[in-house]
């Protein structure tokens, strides 16, 4: 892969930095509690039991769950993909487009833009979007070498592209590296690359996970790599899964194997990735050709450092949900009313509602069915009318306003103050002493930090609030310099 920075207009090179650094570093982040004024929904991409159209549905996350279904008709080869209070719903596969909602106005768009390049023949088949920031998105182009960088609040066709991440060096001999998803960690942006040789893993192609500094918009050389690649080259085939877990801060991979047309071999299982020095270790091994107890493994959901969900997959239609324990590897069973059932929609990794249940797409019986972790009990169960496929939650409340800064000094000992704002959940402080001299700190609700520096410091700070419907606006940025 080229060194390529991204394209974010004309800002000056420090601005840029400073700036996209601070866009994405909340993503990193786990949440705390909700503001009792905040209404989470969730948005669910729908397929008819024969494939032939898709729809979405929009469910109340607090009981009494109702659902609307059946809104806007369209294909099926469709998924979501949502922040703050706006949901995203991806065509694929030769309609390459992305749709904007407002989860309150859930059947009219805002805009639809095409994921084409000028010129181009083959479809682009868009997969995710990996959110920067309320109005900046990485696509994810599973038939394309380049993921574009993408204006969320462009105006127009010609303003939505901004910029583009060049994956062309992990293509393979069908000329494409199949990109699925990313995750950001690290103030690092995560890309998982199947490396599908026509659609079935390869023997001596290696699937990857390219890593890219967002202080800088390069690639980092993880030193793993092989052929001139830098990402980091995985011991599972066929990845369909990547998530960031906050709570132990590694990166998690599932790859399913081959299975199907392709063959059946149990070259898959659950990895994890330290995102700082990128050493990969097996969490569950989805066993070999004489013993696979739980199948090939689907799809995957982390709830705490002790807790978490695998689907098992033992043919078409025919999949088992186990809890398992991510910090031993230790299976600890199935969950009861979740064995051999169709079940769709952990691709991409963590389905939490804002009270900790997960939402488990359920298209044998075409309804969504949400457990709760504690017991693995289903709480509720809510048709869908059309069979499930992915989950996602929006938000309907507004993102925080900007908060005033003061920095004081007194000697060598500084204060970085903020006045409060309503309506949040924390707020992160950043501060730069030079473009590569960039930090984030977490300070939960805090509203003031004091620090001893020292003599010849020189840094900027500025602080931003954020809540479940995402970034907040950014306060004015302040400047100390210590003699």
């Amino acid at each position: 892969m080229r060194e390529k920075r991204i394209l974010f207009g004309k800002q000056s090179p420090g601005l840029k930095v400073f700036w996209l650094f601070m866009a994405v570093a909340v993503l990193c982040l786990g949440g705390g509690p909700l503001e009792a004024s905040t209404v989470q929904k969730a948005v669910v991409a729908t397929v008819s039991p024969d494939w032939s159209s898709g729809a979405h549905s929009i469910i109340n996350v607090q009981p009494p769950r109702t659902a609307q279904n059946n809104l806007v008709p369209t294909i099926s080869d469709i998924t979501v993909a949502a922040y703050g209070k706006y949901f995203y719903r991806i065509e694929r596969y030769m309609a390459d487009n992305v749709t904007k909602f407002d989860v309150n106005n859930p059947t009219t768009p805002i805009w639809q833009y095409s994921t084409m390049d000028p010129g181009a023949v083959d479809s682009s088949n868009p997969y995710d979007l990996v959110f920067l920031n309320a109005n900046l998105a990485v696509l994810i182009r599973y038939g394309a070498t380049t993921a574009w960088v993408v204006n969320l609040a462009a105006p127009n066709q010609d303003a939505f592209k901004i910029g583009e991440l060049d994956l062309s060096s992990y293509a393979d001999a069908d000329g494409i590296p199949e990109m699925t998803s990313g995750v950001i960690a690290d103030n690092k942006l995560f890309i998982l690359l199947q490396r599908l040789e026509y659609w079935c893993p390869s023997p001596g192609v290696s699937p990857y996970v390219a890593v890219l500094d967002l202080a800088t918009g390069q690639e980092i050389d993880t030193g793993l790599g092989e052929g001139g690649r830098k990402g980091i080259p995985l011991p599972v085939s066929n990845p369909t899964v990547i998530n960031y877990f906050s709570a132990d801060g590694m990166v998690y991979v599932c790859g399913m194997g081959t299975y199907g047309s392709c063959g059946d071999e149990y070259d898959g299982g659950i990895i994890k990735i330290n995102p700082i020095t990128y050493q990969v270790s097996m969490v569950l091994d989805d066993g070999d050709a004489a013993a696979h107890p739980y199948g090939h493994f689907s799809g995957m959901a982390l709830m705490s450092p002790t807790k978490g969900y695998v689907v098992g997959y033992a043919g078409w239609g025919d999949n088992t949900v186990y809890s398992f324990n991510p910090s031993t590897g230790v299976v600890d069973g199935p969950v009861t009313s979740l064995e051999h059932k169709n079940i769709s929609g952990m691709e991409s990794g963590l389905y939490p509602d804002q009270n900790g249940c997960l939402w488990v797409c359920n298209q044998t019986d075409a309804r969504m069915e949400i457990l709760d972790p504690t017991d693995d009990s289903i709480k509720d169960q809510v048709s869908t009318d059309l069979n499930p496929q992915k989950v996602v939650f929006c938000s309907n409340a507004d993102t925080p306003v900007a908060p005033e800064l003061d920095v004081s000094t007194q000697g060598t000992q500084v204060t970085i103050a903020w006045t409060p704002v309503p309506s949040v959940n924390g707020y992160l402080l950043y501060y730069a002493s030079g473009p590569t001299g960039l930090g984030v700190m977490p300070m939960g609700n805090r509203t003031s930090l004091t620090v001893n520096l020292f003599s010849g410091a020189r840094f900027l700070f500025a602080v931003q609030p954020w809540n479940w419907s995402g970034l907040g606006a950014i306060s004015n940025i302040g400047f100390l310099q210590i003699p």
